[in-house]
């Protein structure tokens, strides 16, 4: 076993060392972000590992210093305390970094918060002349001097500071990182005490390397911001170097190239082959775009991201777009072919916060192919209106949701049967003091994106229920009322109990209501059979919504408890103007599968007889009324009657 000259006990600095070697190796083998707190955080770990080494070696050396050059003991024992100081500072660094408290704080923090590392570093180095930290004298070889504490207040000041930098910006910044920056903060306060209590154990590395490690895992292991399937680098890393180069006024610009046919490739080809093909298309990218960072955002959507100004070669890059994206791509070991539309997102056109910037890069993506056709590959003025219409749409939509003004406008429904208005459809509609009407296109989209839709199709269900315990449209011949159940709604485990709490609230029977799902809900079968039979039991019946506008597996289609098919307009305005003949084929198809059908989109006389001659057995559609408020639905029932 090693005999050490000191009385230290080395083992903990010891167990740390090989730690600190394999994190740094790592760390250096991957590709960081290009952003400050990598850069701090690569510098905690030099200077805590230097700290470790010349820790062990000046405590050895010190028991033996007459055998040594005085100049040589000097630099031991102040590499050191410089690097005991540099981690401190490093750490805080990484911090404000992190939480951006720099720029919460004012420019000139960064400058403020060097100043008690630097007269301590100069305390540190003017030690041989003035013995300001430590001293060796020939009786007693070294010993600590009056400013040795300043070491530790300097510690004290940095872990204080970077609680501060915390706190200053707690409300944004995410729960993780607040845990991260409080955790390895606590470690380093609770290494300080412990090394106060064991005056002999070197604890101070390895509690050190403890903080590292948080940090590490929490915020800077590289993996975290890397796509498993392209190996390039991901949202949430474009999310971090996005605002650092937003906040510090970068100049930079983004390419976004999409995969239109994605969803084609991955059925065709399968995950397997498909992941492969994008792996090869991100490491292309890579190699024909130098200088660019390349970020995957899941999809086919990627995004190339490079310090350059847009406007200053413009020609230059839409030239190389234009080269490297008119053609379909495909490698040389693989038969998918992927076609590709391309967008250029200048800095100028992202918002300041990145967390917006994700809705005009969604909608570039969405877009990218019908403005490549017209001849455009930049972002234009119109669709960062259309980004911000979004976005004032959300916020009206929030504020409706908050005030409960969003409105259930009710559509009739004829019985061609009974010849007489026997249901109505139930939709929502919106109106804003600052937009005016929005159109339920808008408004539910953005409902689904933003996850109001749980809400909203609350609100809408109460109110229907509302409707019809205060005002009894069954005595105006009102069987039932449809209400639409989005797919996002089917998310929601405990759907059936929450709406059949508030239809027995309001005592409404849940056999007044009929849910109408679309296509689309249908593509995850098994949650929307499970939602279905759970309301069934409670009473509601269900309708197919749209038909004609999906891809429905029509024996998936058959197994789930609908009764009613409501044939999508598009098919119905397409017979009648000659385009297609399909529309009599699907009523025979529903008639003999017992379903009886719904046909919206109707608007004239002709049409009305027509489909009720080919077999339909319910209309809907402006020839028999617009969406209208309750007051007006019941009016137009009363109008009805009196006429019948």
């Amino acid at each position: 076993m090693f005999h050490w000259l000191s009385s230290y006990n080395y083992d903990f600095a010891l167990a740390a060392i090989p730690i600190q070697l394999i994190l740094l190796a790592f760390y250096c083998s991957r590709r960081n972000l290009p952003v400050r707190s990598s850069h701090s955080f690569l510098w905690v770990m030099l200077f805590n590992l230097t700290m470790t080494a010349s820790d062990l070696i000046s405590c050895e050396m010190n028991e033996i210093w007459t055998q040594y050059p005085l100049w040589l003991m000097y630099v031991v024992n102040q590499a050191y305390f410089l690097s005991f100081i540099g981690r401190g500072w490093a750490l805080f660094d990484y911090t404000a970094e992190e939480c951006c408290s720099y720029d919460a704080m004012g420019r000139s923090s960064r400058l403020l918060s060097w100043i008690p590392a630097i007269g301590v570093s100069l305390l540190i180095l003017s030690t041989p002349w003035t013995a300001a930290i430590f001293h060796f004298a020939p009786d007693r070889g070294y010993y600590n001097c009056e400013f040795y504490r300043s070491i530790y207040f300097s510690t004290y000041f940095y872990i204080a500071v970077s609680l501060l930098s915390v706190v200053v910006r707690w409300r944004r910044i995410p729960l993780r990182l607040k845990a991260s920056v409080l955790g390895y903060n606590g470690v380093l306060i609770a290494g300080i005490l412990l090394r106060k209590l064991f005056i002999n154990t070197l604890v101070t590395s390895y509690f050190s390397i403890l903080a590292i490690l948080v940090i590490y895992l929490s915020a800077q292991n590289p993996d975290l911001y890397r796509d498993k399937r392209t190996l390039l680098f991901n949202q949430d890393a474009f999310d971090k170097i996005g605002a650092e180069f937003l906040r510090r006024g970068h100049t930079f610009h983004c390419i976004l190239a999409t995969v239109l046919n994605y969803e084609s490739a991955k059925a065709l080809y399968g995950h397997r082959q498909l992941d492969r093909s994008l792996q090869k298309l991100g490491r292309w990218m890579v190699t024909r775009f130098p200088g660019y960072y390349v970020f995957y955002f899941g999809n086919g959507n990627y995004l190339m991201l490079r310090q350059v100004s847009f406007q200053e070669h413009q020609e230059e890059i839409l030239q190389s777009m234009r080269e490297h994206f008119e053609q379909s791509w495909t490698s040389e070991d693989t038969d998918v072919v992927l076609s590709m539309a391309v967008m250029v997102l200048p800095c100028q056109a992202l918002p300041r916060e990145v967390a917006r910037a994700h809705d005009l890069i969604g909608y570039a993506f969405s877009q990218a192919y019908v403005e490549n056709k017209r001849g455009n590959m930049v972002i234009t003025e119109e669709m960062e209106a259309q980004i911000q219409r979004q976005e004032a749409v959300e916020a009206a939509l929030g504020r409706a949701l908050d005030e409960r003004r969003v409105e259930a406008y009710f559509q009739p429904i004829y019985s061609t049967a009974e010849e007489r208005i026997v249901g109505a459809e139930a939709l929502a509609r919106l109106w804003d003091p600052k937009l005016g009407f929005i159109s339920p296109v808008e408004f539910i989209r953005v409902a689904e994106r933003t996850g109001d839709i749980m809400e909203l199709g609350r609100q809408i269900f109460e109110k229907v229920c509302i409707f019809l315990e205060q005002e009894h449209p069954e005595e105006l011949g009102i069987q039932c009322i449809n209400v639409n159940l989005s797919p996002a709604q089917c998310l929601n485990d405990q759907l059936s109990s929450e709406l059949s709490a508030i239809a027995h609230a309001h005592n409404v029977p849940m056999s007044m209501i009929d849910f109408e799902i679309t296509e689309t809900s249908i593509e995850d079968f098994l949650l929307i059979q499970k939602q279905m039979l759970r309301l069934q039991k409670r009473g509601a019946e269900f309708s197919l919504d749209d038909f004609g506008m999906g891809t429905s597996n029509l024996t998936r289609l058959m197994s789930l408890p609908i009764h009613v098919v409501k044939l999508d307009m598009n098919v119905v305005n397409a017979y009648f103007n000659g385009e297609s003949g399909i529309l009599p084929d699907l009523v025979r198809m529903f008639q003999n599968a017992n379903m009886k059908i719904v046909v919206e989109g109707v608007e004239t006389e002709q049409m009305k007889v027509e489909l009720a001659d080919m077999g339909c057995d319910y209309e809907q559609g402006y020839y028999f009324s617009r969406p209208v408020p309750p007051t007006e639905f019941l009016n137009y029932l009363h109008a009805q009657r009196q006429m019948a």
